[in-house]
């Protein structure tokens, strides 16, 4: 199912990163800068942290995302 509109972004998508990383993400916005894209409107944020939230009950031994002020690339992310 898509949960971003804007950027064409499916649950499966979403889930894919947040369970194949070893980050705990923080926000919504830290999981769109991994996939490569930027919140939009920001109707789907909800979703997208619904989906953080199932995650975070799972891994209690990941380390937390490191902010920056330039985003860094996801390490999934290919780099073309």
């Amino acid at each position: 199912m898509i949960i971003c509109s804007c950027n064409v972004i499916s649950d499966t998508a979403i889930r894919d990163v947040v369970t194949t990383a070893d980050t705990i993400f923080g926000s919504p916005a830290q999981v769109y800068d991994c996939l490569g894209c930027s919140v939009q409107c920001g109707l789907c944020s909800r979703s997208v942290k619904r989906i953080l939230d199932e995650r975070q009950g799972e891994t209690a031994t990941a380390t937390v995302w490191p902010v920056h002020a330039e985003p860094a690339p996801c390490e999934l992310m290919s780099v073309a």
